[in-house]
């Protein structure tokens, strides 16, 4: 957008905000003062909406601050001669520093804190985040004094100044005491998942509400207490955001020292199997609703057979619906669900660290050889092997060269993620978390998003490859028992995987009368439905290949999900249907978990009884205490009292607090049936 369209929608814009100024300034309307101001307010909040809605531009925010200055003029009787006169010398600061606490609040806290929560999925080390914002940031400074300079009346200085302390609170307030109410994302774009139009007017409501308030409490401020505390609070406001964010960067790797360290927990076979020994596999498929288990058997007559020795419990449970609730107790237990962690008081990144430090300790510390391939969700990162630190663990990321190889194979061109796009991408999302809800949805529905949707083929292909190359990164003649744990987004990252399990380059779509008459009432169902079918049966496709390799008998396995699907999604299993909680409410939590003992003959069976997932940890050091039955139970499922006197540095957890799976309450009594009849 260039300058000369910036100035024409500001002045179409000038003259529509000058005729609501003139208006409700009017004397013969006898409008209190501050019904002025807040029909005022939402002139200006209204004409940013329809400006943006025609063209999503921060230049358009610009516009309209224009605009609002040169409306002013047309307001009537004494304006804003108050808020002049209470912010007094004082009114450039105010306005400087708001624009400055704004930008930063925009385009570094909030970019940082976001990036901070997944940094292995951006291409950008925080560096070069912070380099490139702060630029940005300072020319936003600049051209906000600019036009302040360019303001030829005191009049338009102090409506800038109010804007900009209005804008600031709106801002806080969005950021940070509110929700953002909209789907998750699945790796760089939001999930499809349409938003009701009755929320859009709950929400628009708020809006209508908000806006007036904040610019309300802004004018009453400063005529009450002057400019002074005002501006003591912006700078408080300044400095409490700087310390957040030198909070936050320590310790954080750029990203080249982080490639380097990726390469070391890099390599070609980190899965290992011993043909004499006791194994346990655990694969944990992120999003996989449990239900679906049902379906994919049914229309597979082979499925149960290939399925040897499973027990599938459909009536499992997660503790959260999504991976930052649910992922901790199926690795840690109940001592580890969010209320239990939140009411220990103590770090939930320490928390995360020793949730899934308990397994891989257990097993090591008892000569098991520990394989974990890609631990998303380790200290709330996408699997940072740098924070496991057991030894005897082998902590590692699949190969880049399992991507790059099959994508050649099938000629599929995969975008290639650039810096500028994560970057992009940061501050969109922190302008949608700071902004209200009608704003929100504008740069929702308007936003400049599709470089972010072109490169989302990479997560559906990524997660896709690795499945197939599970078995060329397995071994099978290692001669120590292992305990390998793998995880796999596909589940997650259904939008660009078809009907015969092939990744493509297009989104995934047919017409709403092909989805509801598979069974399904959106769209958004059936591309997670298909990614569950595609997901299990490259998992078994992997158990084939376990058995092939004579590895399969003497291994235990369990395939567990951290929760169900978030969205418009019903299930309609027999087991839902039946007990009427086939509502997406339901589904959320609805988890996964199948498991194979040892030496387990027969087709796939079937437990009814209720076992949530946090079960999961027993369920795998069971095959520990069958193993070493000589040792008590308490000491091969105790954590935090086998490390007692122990420097935390020795095992890599600085203080593991609750007894991990010590003390579960084990909920299962189990009640078999065949697949071929329950299925």
């Amino acid at each position: 957008m260039v300058i000369g369209e910036v100035i024409l929608q500001s002045i179409g814009a000038a003259l529509v905000l000058a005729l609501v100024f003139r208006s409700v300034s009017s004397a013969g309307l006898r409008l209190p003062g501050a019904v002025r101001i807040g029909v005022g307010a939402l002139a200006v909040y209204a004409t940013l909406l329809v400006l943006l809605w025609l063209t999503c531009s921060a230049w358009i925010v610009l516009a309209v601050a224009m605009a609002a200055a040169l409306g002013s003029l047309a307001i009537r009787g004494e304006g804003l001669s108050r808020l002049t006169d209470a912010m007094g010398r004082m009114r450039l600061p105010l306005y400087l520093l708001s624009v400055a606490a704004l930008v930063a609040l925009v385009l570094i806290l909030v970019p940082i804190t976001t990036f901070l929560t997944s940094p292995e999925e951006l291409e950008i080390d925080l560096s070069y985040l912070v380099s490139v914002n702060a630029t940005a940031a300072g020319l936003v400074v600049y051209v906000a004094a600019m036009l302040y300079l360019l303001a030829f009346t005191s009049r338009m200085r102090t409506l800038l100044a109010l804007m900009a302390l209005s804008v600031l609170a709106l801002a806080i307030a969005y950021a940070f005491a509110l929700p953002l109410g909209y789907p998750p994302m699945a790796g760089l774009t939001f999930e499809p998942i349409p938003l009701p139009g009755a929320s859009i007017g709950v929400r628009g409501l708020v809006d209508a509400v908000l806006v007036p308030v904040a610019v309300l409490a802004v004018c009453a401020t400063l005529i009450r207490f002057g400019a002074r505390p005002v501006l003591v609070a912006i700078v408080l406001v300044n400095v409490s955001m700087g310390v957040a964010v030198a909070i936050q960067v320590p310790g954080v790797p750029l990203r080249n020292s982080g490639e380097a360290v990726a390469s070391e927990h890099t390599e070609q076979q980190p899965l290992r199997f011993s043909r004499s020994q006791p194994n346990v596999l655990i694969i944990y498929l992120d999003r996989f609703m449990g239900s679906y288990v049902e379906s994919i058997v049914q229309s597979d007559a082979d499925l149960p057979g290939r399925l040897r020795g499973f027990t599938w419990f459909p009536r499992t449970l997660a503790a959260g619906h999504v991976t930052i609730a649910g992922v901790h107790p199926m690795l840690g237990g109940y001592d580890y669900t969010p209320m239990e962690m939140s009411a220990r008081g103590r770090s939930l990144r320490d928390q995360s660290i020793e949730a899934f430090s308990i397994l891989p300790y257990n097993f090591a510390s008892r000569g098991y050889r520990v394989n974990l391939l890609n631990p998303r969700g380790l200290g709330f990162t996408d699997g940072d092997c740098s924070l496991i630190r057991i030894e005897g663990v082998n902590c590692r990321h699949f190969p880049s060269s399992v991507v790059q190889t099959r994508g050649e194979q099938m000629g599929l061109l995969l975008p290639k993620p650039t810096k500028s796009v994560s970057t992009d991408l940061l501050s969109l999302l922190a302008s949608m978390r700071s902004t209200p809800y009608l704003l929100k949805h504008v740069v929702y529905e308007q936003g400049p998003w599709q470089p972010f949707m072109a490169q989302s083929v990479n997560g559906t292909f990524r997660e896709w490859a690795h499945l197939q190359a599970l078995p060329e990164l397995s071994r099978t003649d290692a001669v120590e028992p292992n305990l390998n744990y793998v995880h796999n987004l596909l589940p997650h990252e259904p939008y660009h995987l078809d009907e015969n399990c092939r990744p493509r380059s297009e989104r995934f779509e047919v017409s709403i009368e092909e989805v509801r008459r598979r069974g399904h009432f959106t769209l958004f169902s059936l591309q997670h439905a298909i990614a569950a079918r595609c997901t299990l049966l490259a998992v078994v496709n992997y158990l084939d290949f376990l058995q092939q390799s004579g590895v399969y008998d003497n291994t235990k396995i369990v395939i567990v999900s951290d929760h169900g699907i978030v969205g418009p999604v019903q299930d309609r299993s027999t087991r839902a249907v039946a007990g009427g909680t086939t509502d997406p409410k339901f589904v959320a939590s609805r988890s996964l978990l199948l498991v194979k003992e040892r030496d387990a003959t027969g087709s796939l069976r079937i437990s009814e009884e209720f076992t949530p997932n946090a079960e999961m940890p027993r369920e795998s050091l069971s095959e520990q205490q069958a193993h070493r039955r000589g040792r008590s139970r308490r000491s091969v499922l105790c954590f935090h009292r086998a490390l007692a006197g122990r420097r935390p540095e020795a095992h890599g957890v600085r203080d593991s607090g609750a007894a991990g799976v010590e003390g579960q309450g084990s909920l299962r009594r189990q009640r078999l049936g065949d697949a071929g009849v329950s299925a």
